[in-house]
């Protein structure tokens, strides 16, 4: 198992990984994403900016996740997803504990995320890696799918 940036190679996988997700959520009544997010196009921005990651076992992407940098102690993640047929692996707990581990190498305090509030899943994951529920909002472009949740994670 190997965690390191994904690039531009990666992409097709990565978009069909994100396809399968969506086809999960949707199955499973999770109303995170829609048809038009995430996008090829957000891919390839975070593949560019170097901001995406992937978790890499036996030559196949099983999860991915998108951290970006808001200030020197404050970072975002975004678009954490696993493939659905390598669900309740760990492979996403792997995946943002070494995250974790490289934001406290770089001395960052605070993890931000949101999930929607029919994402009990990732509710779940995210109180089990010691985030915090700070607020709920309606997401741009995104207010046919109800309240997000935006957590906290002090390091």
């Amino acid at each position: 198992m190997k965690i390191m940036l994904a690039d531009s190679k990666d992409y097709k996988e990565i978009n069909d990984l994100f396809e399968a997700a969506k086809s999960y959520m949707y199955q499973t009544s999770v109303y995170q994403w829609t048809s038009t997010y995430p996008n090829e196009q957000t891919i390839q921005h975070d593949i560019y900016d170097q901001h995406l990651y992937k978790l890499v076992d036996n030559c196949i992407i099983v999860a991915v996740a998108t951290i970006e940098v808001m200030n020197q102690e404050s970072y975002i993640l975004r678009r954490i997803a696993t493939n659905p047929n390598y669900l309740s692996k760990g492979y996403a707990s792997n995946l943002l504990n070494d995250i974790i581990n490289n934001i406290k190498e770089k001395n960052g305090k605070h993890i931000y995320s949101s999930t929607n509030h029919s994402n009990l899943k990732m509710q779940h994951f995210f109180k089990k890696h010691g985030f915090e529920k700070i607020s709920e909002y309606t997401e741009i472009e995104r207010e046919h799918l109800g309240s997000f949740y935006k957590y906290l994670k002090k390091i």
